[in-house]
């Protein structure tokens, strides 16, 4: 259970608030990199962190990220004219190029020179992994390109898609970090109807049987954290459901061999997120494997045509089917990013009320998550920089099942005990 005040703190986002300082230190995905298709194709509303800004893709190639309004007269700039490398407002025909400089001013006398002294809020972009990545931080604090294996990978070795939700990141953020709700959630009641099941169940996840009272240790790494958890066969430790700084997870099932999953959780502004969700692989992507996730729907939820919505959501209770949840599975509901839609967006609004929470063993990850976002957030109000923006050699080689050797294990810091993860017993002694 968390205190309004500590809630206030993880949830708000927006420009001046200590977690929308935490954010702004990082790289984050903004947009796809194929919603700018070309140079001078049509500008994109874009909306991160409370701010609403517009992108476009100049004729050089170059993405240009700025405030979505004019600095004269506080046009929409996304009705502007994107042409001959810059962006061009329709009132006034003021034009700004890719950092926000102003380039032309034709409608007064002053423009030639007064031009020099305009600039709009622009913010630094790069490109990777099938995204467009925005700082919006400090200008002298810009931090080195991410360091993700799959970030400077040929486009035929990532997958990537987006969904909207309508509520805070934190509550799609945590649902990564609760071991334990894939059991119930998750649940199919007959797995051998399911084709798309038995895909999933020859990578050795079985979504219908998993145990609920798993064992894990939390390790805080160089980039946020893991679950450790011991082989059964010789005792060593492997690592999976990697945390990384500040939104970022390996969460998700593995349904092609040599594939990984990504997640990232990117705040919108306080009441809305968007779901980032990414495979890679090492070796290009097979045809008919990026073919089932794109028909089969199982890891891709089917989106509403022309918006990167799912088309099973809110505004129609997730399409829920309560014979498919009387006789197939528990929720009623397909596919099972849409079962974690319905339970994230509807948590008494789109910003949950933690104090009204009950929490237990099993959700330690999550409580370890909150403290450490809340002391990245408390240490930029008090001045301290996060050092994870700067680290991008540590997330390197994340892997779910990822084993360590015993020299590895010796420099990993433990964040707390082995439990097992269910509520304590309610039986008085």
């Amino acid at each position: 259970m968390l205190s309004k005040e500590e809630n206030e703190l993880l949830v708000r986002v927006g420009p001046g608030t200590p977690m929308g300082g935490l954010f702004r230190r990082f790289w984050l995905p903004a947009l796809l990199s194929e919603e700018l298709p070309v140079p001078d194709c049509a500008p994109v509303r874009v909306r991160l962190l409370g701010e609403d800004l517009v992108a476009f893709r100049d004729s050089h190639g170059r993405v240009g990220l700025f405030d979505a309004f004019c600095p004269h007269r506080n046009a929409p700039l996304f009705f502007g004219r994107n042409e001959e490398a810059g962006l061009r407002c329709v009132y006034h025909g003021w034009k700004f190029d890719a950092d926000g400089q102003c380039v032309d001013m034709p409608n007064c006398e002053e423009g030639e020179d007064f031009k020099r002294r305009v600039r709009i809020v622009s913010y630094p972009t790069l490109e990777g992994g099938g995204m467009v990545w925005a700082y919006m931080g400090p200008a002298d604090r810009v931090p080195p390109p991410p360091g993700f294996d799959w970030f400077a990978l040929p486009s035929d070795h990532v997958y990537v898609t987006k969904y909207f939700l309508d509520c805070n990141y934190l509550q799609t953020l945590e649902n990564e970090f609760d071991p334990t709700h894939s059991a119930f959630l998750h649940r199919t009641l007959n797995p051998a109807s399911s084709q798309s099941l038995q895909v999933i169940a020859r990578s050795g996840v079985d979504l219908g049987r998993r145990a609920p009272n798993t064992r894990f240790d939390i390790y805080e790494t160089d980039y946020g954290a893991a679950l450790g958890r011991r082989r059964s066969d010789d005792g060593g430790l492997t690592l999976s459901t990697h945390f990384m700084m500040p939104c970022f997870s390996t969460a998700g099932a593995v349904s092609a061999p040599g594939t990984h999953p990504v997640n990232i959780k990117v705040p919108v502004d306080d009441d809305h997120s968007v779901f980032f969700r990414l495979k890679w692989s090492p070796e290009p992507l097979k045809p008919e494997v990026v073919h089932t996730w794109e028909t089969a729907n199982h890891e891709f939820p089917t989106r509403i045509p022309g918006a990167y919505v799912a088309r099973a959501n809110k505004s129609n209770d997730y399409l829920i089917d309560r014979s498919l949840q009387k006789f197939f599975n528990y929720t009623g509901m397909n596919p099972y990013p849409v079962q974690d839609f319905a339970v994230v967006e509807n948590q008494r609004g789109p910003i949950a009320n933690r104090s009204r929470e009950v929490l237990t063993s099993s959700d330690r990850y999550i409580i370890f998550v909150r403290r450490k976002l809340a002391n990245a957030a408390k240490a930029i109000a008090q001045g301290r920089e996060p050092e994870e923006p700067w680290r991008p050699e540590a997330y390197r080689g994340i892997r779910n099942f990822l084993p360590v050797t015993p020299e590895d294990e010796a420099r990993l810091r433990p964040a707390g005990a082995a439990k097992a993860a269910v509520a304590p017993s309610a039986t008085a002694d």
